[in-house]
Protein backbone atom coordinates (compact mmCIF):
# COMPACT_ATOMS: atom_id res chain seq x y z
CA UNK A 1 0.00 0.00 0.00
CA UNK A 2 3.03 2.21 0.36
CA UNK A 3 3.52 2.05 -3.37
CA UNK A 4 1.60 5.41 -5.28
CA UNK A 5 -0.88 4.07 -8.01
CA UNK A 6 -1.08 6.82 -10.50
CA UNK A 7 -4.52 5.13 -12.14
CA UNK A 8 -7.91 6.37 -12.26
CA UNK A 9 -10.12 4.35 -9.48
CA UNK A 10 -13.31 5.95 -10.64
CA UNK A 11 -13.99 5.61 -14.40
CA UNK A 12 -15.54 2.34 -14.27
CA UNK A 13 -14.69 2.03 -17.99
CA UNK A 14 -11.49 1.24 -17.04
CA UNK A 15 -9.94 -2.21 -15.42
CA UNK A 16 -8.84 -0.01 -12.39
CA UNK A 17 -11.97 1.42 -11.05
CA UNK A 18 -12.96 0.85 -7.41
CA UNK A 19 -16.02 0.10 -5.73
CA UNK A 20 -17.22 2.71 -3.59
CA UNK A 21 -17.10 0.37 -0.59
CA UNK A 22 -13.22 -0.50 -1.00
CA UNK A 23 -12.73 2.98 -2.12
CA UNK A 24 -13.89 4.48 1.42
CA UNK A 25 -11.94 2.22 3.46
CA UNK A 26 -8.74 2.99 1.73
CA UNK A 27 -7.67 5.61 4.34
CA UNK A 28 -8.23 3.10 7.26
CA UNK A 29 -6.45 0.45 5.47
CA UNK A 30 -3.44 2.65 4.63
CA UNK A 31 -3.74 4.07 8.67
CA UNK A 32 -3.75 0.25 9.82
CA UNK A 33 -0.91 -0.64 7.61
CA UNK A 34 1.15 2.19 9.15
CA UNK A 35 0.71 0.97 12.38
CA UNK A 36 1.80 -2.51 11.69
CA UNK A 37 4.50 -1.67 10.27
CA UNK A 38 5.55 0.67 12.88
CA UNK A 39 5.23 3.74 10.84
CA UNK A 40 7.87 2.13 8.68
CA UNK A 41 6.42 0.52 5.98
CA UNK A 42 8.84 2.10 3.46
CA UNK A 43 11.90 1.26 5.49
CA UNK A 44 12.40 5.10 6.17
CA UNK A 45 9.85 5.62 8.74
CA UNK A 46 8.19 8.46 6.29
CA UNK A 47 4.97 7.78 7.52
CA UNK A 48 5.94 9.31 10.93
CA UNK A 49 5.43 12.75 9.09
CA UNK A 50 1.86 11.53 8.43
CA UNK A 51 0.59 11.67 12.01
CA UNK A 52 3.75 14.42 13.23
CA UNK A 53 2.73 17.60 11.52
CA UNK A 54 5.51 20.28 11.15
CA UNK A 55 4.44 23.06 13.08
CA UNK A 56 4.25 26.81 11.73
CA UNK A 57 7.68 28.47 11.67
CA UNK A 58 9.48 25.42 12.92
CA UNK A 59 12.96 25.23 10.98
CA UNK A 60 13.71 21.76 9.01
CA UNK A 61 16.10 20.63 10.60
CA UNK A 62 14.32 20.95 14.35
CA UNK A 63 11.42 19.53 12.15
CA UNK A 64 13.87 16.38 11.22
CA UNK A 65 15.10 15.86 14.20
CA UNK A 66 11.91 15.51 16.19
CA UNK A 67 10.79 13.06 13.78
CA UNK A 68 13.91 10.85 14.66
CA UNK A 69 13.24 11.09 18.33
CA UNK A 70 10.08 9.72 18.52
CA UNK A 71 9.24 5.91 18.46
CA UNK A 72 6.48 4.01 18.28
CA UNK A 73 5.17 1.57 21.19
CA UNK A 74 4.15 -1.89 19.37
CA UNK A 75 0.84 -2.43 21.35
CA UNK A 76 -1.38 -2.57 17.95
CA UNK A 77 0.58 -5.21 16.69
CA UNK A 78 1.35 -7.20 19.62
CA UNK A 79 -2.85 -6.91 20.13
CA UNK A 80 -3.48 -8.25 17.01
CA UNK A 81 -0.92 -11.43 17.02
CA UNK A 82 -2.46 -12.44 20.84
CA UNK A 83 -5.89 -12.63 18.93
CA UNK A 84 -4.12 -14.40 15.95
CA UNK A 85 -2.82 -16.47 18.84
CA UNK A 86 -6.36 -17.62 20.09
CA UNK A 87 -7.23 -19.08 16.44
CA UNK A 88 -3.62 -21.01 16.28
CA UNK A 89 -4.48 -24.23 17.57
CA UNK A 90 -6.65 -26.30 15.19
CA UNK A 91 -6.75 -29.70 13.27
CA UNK A 92 -7.22 -30.38 9.78
CA UNK A 93 -10.05 -33.12 9.25
CA UNK A 94 -9.80 -35.49 5.83
CA UNK A 95 -7.83 -33.20 3.60
CA UNK A 96 -7.30 -34.10 0.49
CA UNK A 97 -3.66 -36.01 -0.02
CA UNK A 98 -1.79 -33.67 -1.99
CA UNK A 99 -2.80 -31.38 0.47
CA UNK A 100 -1.15 -33.54 2.98
CA UNK A 101 2.14 -34.33 1.18
CA UNK A 102 2.31 -30.14 0.78
CA UNK A 103 1.71 -29.35 3.82
CA UNK A 104 4.96 -27.85 4.34
CA UNK A 105 4.69 -25.76 1.02
CA UNK A 106 1.04 -24.95 0.62
CA UNK A 107 1.53 -21.45 -1.07
CA UNK A 108 5.09 -22.52 -3.00
CA UNK A 109 7.12 -20.14 -0.95
CA UNK A 110 7.66 -22.48 1.90
CA UNK A 111 5.11 -22.07 4.27
CA UNK A 112 3.65 -24.72 6.15
CA UNK A 113 -0.32 -24.58 6.65
CA UNK A 114 0.20 -23.52 10.01
CA UNK A 115 2.02 -20.40 9.33
CA UNK A 116 0.27 -19.63 6.33
CA UNK A 117 -3.01 -19.44 8.43
CA UNK A 118 -1.29 -17.73 11.21
CA UNK A 119 -0.24 -14.97 8.69
CA UNK A 120 -3.96 -14.70 7.24
CA UNK A 121 -5.64 -14.46 10.72
CA UNK A 122 -3.43 -11.66 11.68
CA UNK A 123 -4.42 -9.67 8.61
CA UNK A 124 -7.95 -10.45 8.70
CA UNK A 125 -7.87 -8.88 12.55
CA UNK A 126 -5.76 -5.84 11.16
CA UNK A 127 -8.00 -5.12 7.78
CA UNK A 128 -11.09 -6.98 8.83
CA UNK A 129 -10.87 -9.43 5.93
CA UNK A 130 -8.87 -11.05 3.45
CA UNK A 131 -9.35 -13.08 0.54
CA UNK A 132 -7.51 -16.40 -0.45
CA UNK A 133 -7.34 -17.79 -3.74
CA UNK A 134 -6.30 -21.75 -4.69
CA UNK A 135 -4.19 -21.98 -7.92
CA UNK A 136 -2.84 -24.46 -9.71
CA UNK A 137 0.52 -24.53 -10.77
CA UNK A 138 1.96 -24.23 -14.72
CA UNK A 139 1.12 -27.09 -16.79
CA UNK A 140 4.54 -29.54 -17.28
CA UNK A 141 3.33 -30.99 -20.07
CA UNK A 142 1.98 -34.07 -19.03
CA UNK A 143 -0.14 -36.28 -21.97
CA UNK A 144 -2.50 -38.11 -18.96
CA UNK A 145 -3.64 -37.76 -15.97
CA UNK A 146 -1.61 -40.27 -13.95
CA UNK A 147 1.38 -38.21 -15.22
CA UNK A 148 0.11 -35.02 -14.07
CA UNK A 149 -0.32 -36.54 -10.36
CA UNK A 150 2.70 -37.66 -10.51
CA UNK A 151 4.83 -34.54 -11.78
CA UNK A 152 5.04 -32.63 -8.71
CA UNK A 153 1.88 -30.31 -9.57
CA UNK A 154 -0.23 -29.82 -7.15
CA UNK A 155 -2.67 -26.72 -6.06
CA UNK A 156 -1.42 -23.97 -4.16
CA UNK A 157 -3.49 -21.09 -1.78
CA UNK A 158 -2.52 -17.78 -2.43
CA UNK A 159 -3.40 -14.82 -0.17
CA UNK A 160 -4.71 -11.25 -1.05
CA UNK A 161 -5.10 -8.25 0.68
CA UNK A 162 -8.26 -6.27 1.12
CA UNK A 163 -7.09 -3.65 -0.22
CA UNK A 164 -6.13 -4.93 -4.06
CA UNK A 165 -9.22 -6.78 -4.57
CA UNK A 166 -10.78 -3.31 -6.47
CA UNK A 167 -14.18 -4.37 -8.04
CA UNK A 168 -16.77 -7.27 -7.45
CA UNK A 169 -19.88 -8.10 -8.83
CA UNK A 170 -21.96 -10.59 -6.97
CA UNK A 171 -25.77 -12.19 -7.25
CA UNK A 172 -28.27 -13.93 -5.02
CA UNK A 173 -29.75 -17.25 -6.28
CA UNK A 174 -32.26 -18.42 -4.21
CA UNK A 175 -30.56 -16.55 -1.33
CA UNK A 176 -26.74 -17.86 -1.63
CA UNK A 177 -24.37 -15.26 -2.57
CA UNK A 178 -22.39 -16.02 -6.10
CA UNK A 179 -19.58 -14.67 -7.28
CA UNK A 180 -19.68 -13.04 -11.03
CA UNK A 181 -16.35 -11.28 -11.61
CA UNK A 182 -13.71 -9.93 -9.30
CA UNK A 183 -11.31 -7.60 -10.40
CA UNK A 184 -7.66 -7.77 -8.15
CA UNK A 185 -4.75 -5.65 -8.52
CA UNK A 186 -1.22 -7.02 -8.13
CA UNK A 187 2.37 -5.10 -8.49
CA UNK A 188 4.52 -7.03 -10.85
CA UNK A 189 8.41 -6.37 -11.15
CA UNK A 190 9.38 -5.73 -14.78
CA UNK A 191 12.98 -4.77 -16.23
CA UNK A 192 13.27 -1.10 -16.37
CA UNK A 193 13.50 -0.03 -20.39
CA UNK A 194 16.33 2.67 -19.45
CA UNK A 195 19.04 -0.18 -18.20
CA UNK A 196 19.44 -4.15 -17.84
CA UNK A 197 20.01 -3.84 -13.61
CA UNK A 198 16.95 -1.58 -13.17
CA UNK A 199 13.59 -2.95 -12.45
CA UNK A 200 10.35 -0.91 -12.34
CA UNK A 201 7.08 -1.82 -10.22
CA UNK A 202 3.64 -2.04 -12.83
CA UNK A 203 0.31 -2.58 -11.35
CA UNK A 204 -1.29 -5.35 -13.37
CA UNK A 205 -5.01 -6.43 -13.40
CA UNK A 206 -6.50 -9.74 -12.86
CA UNK A 207 -10.18 -9.77 -13.47
CA UNK A 208 -11.57 -13.33 -12.80
CA UNK A 209 -14.74 -15.08 -13.97
CA UNK A 210 -16.48 -18.64 -14.03
CA UNK A 211 -13.90 -20.38 -16.44
CA UNK A 212 -10.92 -17.72 -17.10
CA UNK A 213 -8.87 -15.60 -15.77
CA UNK A 214 -8.12 -11.95 -17.94
CA UNK A 215 -4.99 -10.06 -17.31
CA UNK A 216 -4.89 -6.61 -18.29
CA UNK A 217 -2.14 -3.25 -17.65
CA UNK A 218 -3.31 0.28 -18.12
CA UNK A 219 -1.34 2.33 -20.79
CA UNK A 220 -1.87 6.00 -22.02
CA UNK A 221 -3.15 7.05 -25.82
CA UNK A 222 -1.73 9.89 -27.37
CA UNK A 223 -4.65 11.98 -26.02
CA UNK A 224 -3.10 11.52 -22.72
CA UNK A 225 -6.03 8.99 -21.76
CA UNK A 226 -5.77 5.88 -20.16
CA UNK A 227 -7.09 2.85 -21.84
CA UNK A 228 -7.27 -0.89 -21.28
CA UNK A 229 -4.36 -3.35 -22.42
CA UNK A 230 -5.49 -6.82 -22.70
CA UNK A 231 -2.20 -9.40 -21.83
CA UNK A 232 -3.21 -12.87 -21.50
CA UNK A 233 -6.53 -14.63 -21.25
CA UNK A 234 -6.16 -18.40 -18.93
CA UNK A 235 -8.89 -21.02 -18.50
CA UNK A 236 -9.45 -22.53 -15.48
CA UNK A 237 -11.84 -25.02 -15.76
CA UNK A 238 -13.70 -23.79 -12.95
CA UNK A 239 -17.56 -23.07 -12.75
CA UNK A 240 -17.17 -20.73 -9.85
CA UNK A 241 -14.55 -18.24 -9.01
CA UNK A 242 -11.57 -19.59 -7.10
CA UNK A 243 -11.47 -16.45 -4.56
CA UNK A 244 -12.97 -17.17 -1.19
CA UNK A 245 -13.49 -14.47 1.56
CA UNK A 246 -12.54 -14.45 4.99
CA UNK A 247 -13.70 -11.95 7.11
CA UNK A 248 -13.68 -11.10 10.66
CA UNK A 249 -17.02 -9.49 11.28
CA UNK A 250 -19.24 -11.20 8.52
CA UNK A 251 -19.19 -13.83 5.95
CA UNK A 252 -20.39 -11.37 3.42
CA UNK A 253 -18.01 -11.09 0.23
CA UNK A 254 -15.93 -8.26 0.66
CA UNK A 255 -18.25 -7.11 3.48
CA UNK A 256 -17.40 -6.00 7.32
CA UNK A 257 -15.56 -3.40 9.23
CA UNK A 258 -11.95 -3.20 10.97
CA UNK A 259 -12.41 -4.69 14.12
CA UNK A 260 -9.23 -3.10 15.61
CA UNK A 261 -9.58 0.61 13.75
CA UNK A 262 -10.28 2.04 17.53
CA UNK A 263 -6.75 0.98 18.56
CA UNK A 264 -5.17 1.93 15.77
CA UNK A 265 -6.80 5.60 16.37
CA UNK A 266 -5.70 5.19 19.90
CA UNK A 267 -2.04 4.01 19.56
CA UNK A 268 -1.14 7.00 17.44
CA UNK A 269 -2.98 9.26 19.57
CA UNK A 270 -0.46 7.56 21.61
CA UNK A 271 2.21 8.33 19.62
CA UNK A 272 1.47 11.37 19.07
CA UNK A 273 1.40 12.44 23.07
CA UNK A 274 4.50 10.53 23.62
CA UNK A 275 6.12 12.73 20.89
CA UNK A 276 4.50 15.80 22.74
CA UNK A 277 6.06 14.66 26.07
CA UNK A 278 9.74 13.97 24.89
CA UNK A 279 10.04 17.30 23.12
CA UNK A 280 8.67 18.43 26.37
CA UNK A 281 11.17 16.83 28.13
CA UNK A 282 14.11 17.63 25.57
CA UNK A 283 13.81 21.27 25.77
CA UNK A 284 12.38 21.77 28.99
CA UNK A 285 13.21 19.51 31.92
CA UNK A 286 17.08 20.80 31.98
CA UNK A 287 17.38 22.70 35.16
CA UNK A 288 18.95 26.42 34.10
CA UNK A 289 21.50 27.59 36.56
CA UNK A 290 20.21 31.15 38.39
CA UNK A 291 23.32 33.54 40.12
CA UNK A 292 22.12 36.43 41.41
CA UNK A 293 25.20 39.08 43.03
CA UNK A 294 28.05 37.70 41.28
CA UNK A 295 31.24 40.24 41.18
CA UNK A 296 31.48 42.19 38.56
CA UNK A 297 34.64 41.79 36.27
CA UNK A 298 37.00 45.02 34.38
CA UNK A 299 34.57 44.46 31.54
CA UNK A 300 31.56 45.50 33.67
CA UNK A 301 30.42 41.76 33.06
CA UNK A 302 30.22 38.78 35.64
CA UNK A 303 32.64 36.28 35.24
CA UNK A 304 31.89 33.20 32.74
CA UNK A 305 30.56 30.55 35.00
CA UNK A 306 31.34 27.16 34.92
CA UNK A 307 29.75 24.22 36.08
CA UNK A 308 31.35 20.69 37.22
CA UNK A 309 33.41 19.22 40.01
CA UNK A 310 35.98 21.20 42.09
CA UNK A 311 34.56 24.05 41.15
CA UNK A 312 33.06 27.25 43.09
CA UNK A 313 30.87 30.57 42.68
CA UNK A 314 31.65 33.07 44.18
CA UNK A 315 29.02 35.53 45.06
CA UNK A 316 28.77 39.29 46.54
CA UNK A 317 26.96 39.85 49.62
CA UNK A 318 22.97 38.37 49.92
CA UNK A 319 23.95 37.06 46.41
CA UNK A 320 22.27 33.16 45.31
CA UNK A 321 22.52 30.39 43.34
CA UNK A 322 20.27 27.94 42.63
CA UNK A 323 18.77 25.75 39.63
CA UNK A 324 15.29 26.59 38.38
CA UNK A 325 13.30 24.20 36.77
CA UNK A 326 9.96 24.49 34.56
CA UNK A 327 7.12 25.34 37.81
CA UNK A 328 4.55 24.86 34.37
CA UNK A 329 1.70 21.73 35.00
CA UNK A 330 2.41 20.91 31.39
CA UNK A 331 4.75 17.75 31.97
CA UNK A 332 2.26 16.24 34.51
CA UNK A 333 -0.59 16.86 32.57
CA UNK A 334 0.96 15.30 29.48
CA UNK A 335 1.82 12.26 31.73
CA UNK A 336 -1.49 11.68 33.45
CA UNK A 337 -3.31 11.67 29.40
CA UNK A 338 -0.23 9.40 28.59
CA UNK A 339 -1.87 6.69 31.45
CA UNK A 340 -5.88 7.69 30.33
CA UNK A 341 -4.84 6.15 26.78
CA UNK A 342 -2.72 3.65 28.35
CA UNK A 343 -5.50 2.42 30.27
CA UNK A 344 -7.90 2.53 27.20
CA UNK A 345 -5.85 0.73 24.63
CA UNK A 346 -5.71 -2.27 27.37
CA UNK A 347 -9.22 -2.22 27.20
CA UNK A 348 -9.12 -2.56 23.47
CA UNK A 349 -6.02 -5.65 23.70
CA UNK A 350 -6.13 -8.36 25.41
CA UNK A 351 -3.84 -7.24 28.00
CA UNK A 352 -6.56 -7.71 30.83
CA UNK A 353 -6.53 -11.34 30.29
CA UNK A 354 -3.39 -11.21 32.33
CA UNK A 355 -4.68 -8.76 35.06
CA UNK A 356 -3.80 -5.54 33.99
CA UNK A 357 -6.17 -2.47 34.72
CA UNK A 358 -8.84 -4.79 36.50
CA UNK A 359 -10.91 -3.72 38.94
CA UNK A 360 -13.30 -6.61 39.96
CA UNK A 361 -14.01 -9.88 38.92
CA UNK A 362 -17.41 -8.88 37.21
CA UNK A 363 -15.11 -6.37 35.24
CA UNK A 364 -12.70 -9.22 33.93
CA UNK A 365 -16.29 -11.53 33.12
CA UNK A 366 -17.37 -9.09 31.11
CA UNK A 367 -14.32 -8.10 28.82
CA UNK A 368 -13.86 -11.78 28.68
CA UNK A 369 -17.16 -12.67 27.38
CA UNK A 370 -16.38 -9.92 24.48
CA UNK A 371 -13.40 -11.87 23.58
CA UNK A 372 -14.82 -15.38 23.49
CA UNK A 373 -17.78 -13.63 21.21
CA UNK A 374 -15.68 -12.14 18.95
CA UNK A 375 -13.10 -14.81 18.81
CA UNK A 376 -16.44 -17.26 18.37
CA UNK A 377 -17.52 -15.47 15.54
CA UNK A 378 -14.01 -15.49 13.94
CA UNK A 379 -13.58 -19.47 14.14
CA UNK A 380 -16.96 -20.05 12.36
CA UNK A 381 -15.69 -17.60 9.87
CA UNK A 382 -12.29 -19.36 9.56
CA UNK A 383 -14.02 -22.92 9.74
CA UNK A 384 -16.18 -22.04 7.00
CA UNK A 385 -13.70 -20.27 5.01
CA UNK A 386 -11.53 -23.12 4.83
CA UNK A 387 -14.55 -25.67 4.44
CA UNK A 388 -14.60 -24.28 0.56
CA UNK A 389 -10.85 -23.61 0.10
CA UNK A 390 -10.34 -27.46 0.70
CA UNK A 391 -13.02 -28.14 -1.96
CA UNK A 392 -10.89 -25.56 -4.38
CA UNK A 393 -8.52 -27.44 -3.77
CA UNK A 394 -9.60 -30.73 -4.51
CA UNK A 395 -11.01 -30.01 -7.15
CA UNK A 396 -7.92 -28.79 -8.99
CA UNK A 397 -6.32 -31.89 -8.04
CA UNK A 398 -8.83 -34.15 -9.09
CA UNK A 399 -9.91 -35.17 -5.61
CA UNK A 400 -13.84 -34.88 -5.27
CA UNK A 401 -13.83 -38.27 -3.85
CA UNK A 402 -11.18 -38.11 -0.85
CA UNK A 403 -13.48 -35.01 0.50
CA UNK A 404 -16.09 -36.10 3.29
CA UNK A 405 -18.96 -34.10 4.76
CA UNK A 406 -16.64 -33.89 7.91
CA UNK A 407 -13.72 -32.69 6.17
CA UNK A 408 -13.01 -29.18 7.61
CA UNK A 409 -10.59 -27.75 9.99
CA UNK A 410 -11.63 -27.57 13.87
CA UNK A 411 -10.37 -25.09 15.85
CA UNK A 412 -9.29 -25.77 19.36
CA UNK A 413 -11.35 -23.03 21.42
CA UNK A 414 -9.29 -24.16 24.71
CA UNK A 415 -6.82 -21.06 25.30
CA UNK A 416 -10.78 -18.66 25.68
CA UNK A 417 -12.00 -21.01 27.81
CA UNK A 418 -12.57 -20.47 31.20
CA UNK A 419 -10.04 -23.55 33.19
CA UNK A 420 -11.86 -25.91 35.36
CA UNK A 421 -11.13 -25.68 39.35
CA UNK A 422 -10.62 -28.69 41.01
CA UNK A 423 -14.12 -28.99 42.47
CA UNK A 424 -15.67 -29.34 38.71
CA UNK A 425 -13.21 -31.94 38.08
CA UNK A 426 -14.13 -33.98 40.74
CA UNK A 427 -17.94 -33.03 40.14
CA UNK A 428 -17.43 -34.23 36.17
CA UNK A 429 -15.62 -37.54 37.54
CA UNK A 430 -18.62 -38.01 40.03
CA UNK A 431 -21.18 -37.57 37.48
CA UNK A 432 -19.44 -39.96 35.32
CA UNK A 433 -19.13 -43.01 37.78
CA UNK A 434 -23.15 -42.42 38.63
CA UNK A 435 -23.18 -43.04 35.01
CA UNK A 436 -25.16 -39.33 34.31
CA UNK A 437 -22.61 -38.67 31.77
CA UNK A 438 -20.55 -41.10 29.30
CA UNK A 439 -16.89 -40.76 28.96
CA UNK A 440 -16.74 -39.13 26.11
CA UNK A 441 -18.80 -35.37 27.34
CA UNK A 442 -16.21 -35.71 30.48
CA UNK A 443 -13.11 -36.12 28.33
CA UNK A 444 -14.36 -33.43 25.75
CA UNK A 445 -15.24 -31.07 29.39
CA UNK A 446 -12.26 -31.84 30.69
CA UNK A 447 -9.83 -31.09 27.30
CA UNK A 448 -12.38 -28.12 27.28
CA UNK A 449 -11.72 -26.77 30.46
CA UNK A 450 -7.47 -26.86 30.02
CA UNK A 451 -6.85 -29.97 32.14
CA UNK A 452 -6.19 -32.35 28.69
CA UNK A 453 -3.52 -31.58 26.82
CA UNK A 454 -5.60 -29.96 23.73
CA UNK A 455 -4.20 -31.82 21.41
CA UNK A 456 -5.21 -35.21 22.63
CA UNK A 457 -7.71 -36.92 20.51
CA UNK A 458 -10.72 -38.06 22.08
CA UNK A 459 -11.80 -40.93 19.85
CA UNK A 460 -8.13 -42.39 20.31
CA UNK A 461 -8.16 -42.16 23.91
CA UNK A 462 -11.68 -43.99 24.09
CA UNK A 463 -10.40 -46.38 22.23
CA UNK A 464 -7.69 -47.04 24.18
CA UNK A 465 -10.38 -47.52 27.27
CA UNK A 466 -11.82 -49.75 25.73
CA UNK A 467 -8.93 -51.94 24.90
CA UNK A 468 -7.97 -51.71 28.67
CA UNK A 469 -11.21 -52.68 30.11
CA UNK A 470 -11.74 -55.77 28.73
CA UNK A 471 -8.07 -57.17 29.97
CA UNK A 472 -8.74 -55.72 33.15
CA UNK A 473 -12.41 -58.07 33.79
CA UNK A 474 -10.25 -60.94 31.88
CA UNK A 475 -7.74 -60.93 34.21
CA UNK A 476 -8.79 -64.27 37.19
CA UNK A 477 -9.23 -63.43 40.56
CA UNK A 478 -6.10 -64.70 43.03
CA UNK A 479 -7.02 -67.34 45.87
CA UNK A 480 -5.19 -66.51 49.19
CA UNK A 481 -2.80 -68.47 49.88
CA UNK A 482 -3.56 -71.34 53.24
CA UNK A 483 -0.56 -70.35 54.67
CA UNK A 484 -0.84 -66.56 54.54
CA UNK A 485 -4.67 -67.12 55.70
CA UNK A 486 -5.81 -64.59 58.45
CA UNK A 487 -6.13 -66.50 61.97
CA UNK A 488 -8.54 -64.83 64.32
CA UNK A 489 -7.59 -62.56 67.10
CA UNK A 490 -6.56 -64.57 70.92
CA UNK A 491 -8.53 -61.29 72.08
CA UNK A 492 -11.85 -62.16 70.41
CA UNK A 493 -11.78 -65.67 71.01
CA UNK A 494 -11.35 -64.99 74.77
CA UNK A 495 -14.28 -62.85 74.84
CA UNK A 496 -16.46 -65.04 73.80
CA UNK A 497 -18.11 -67.05 77.21
CA UNK A 498 -16.74 -70.59 77.67
CA UNK A 499 -19.70 -72.80 77.48
CA UNK A 500 -17.63 -75.87 79.06
CA UNK A 501 -16.81 -73.64 81.76
CA UNK A 502 -20.61 -72.79 82.06
CA UNK A 503 -21.50 -76.23 81.92
CA UNK A 504 -19.65 -77.62 84.73
CA UNK A 505 -20.59 -74.82 87.21
CA UNK A 506 -23.93 -75.35 86.35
Amino acid sequence: MSQKIQHPTNDPSLVSYHRPEIFALLPQLERAEDCWTLFNSDGLGKAKSKYLHREPAEPNAAYTARLERSTYTPIYRDSIRSYAGLLSRFQIIDAPPSMEENDYNVDLQGSSMQSFLTMVDETVLRDGGCFLMVDMMPDSGADNFFDQMNDGRHPYLISIRRADVINWQVSYEQGMERVEKVTVRQLKSTVDVKGEFGSSVEPIYYVLTPGKVESYRLVKTNASRWENQKIDEVATGMPIVPLVWYGATTSRFAQGDLPMDGLADLSIQHFQMRSDLAELLHKCAMPVPVRRGAPLGPNGLPDRLVLGPNTAVDLGEGGEFRFAEPTGKSLERHQSEIKHIEELMDRSSLNFLYGANVKTATEASLRASQVTSSVAALIRNKTSMFKTLLRLWAWYSGEQDSVTAESGLAVNDSLISKPLEASEVAQLVNLMRNGVLSKRTVLDELQRGGVLDPDLVIEEELDRIEQEEPVAVSEPTEEPDESEAVEPDDSEANDEPDESEDMVGG
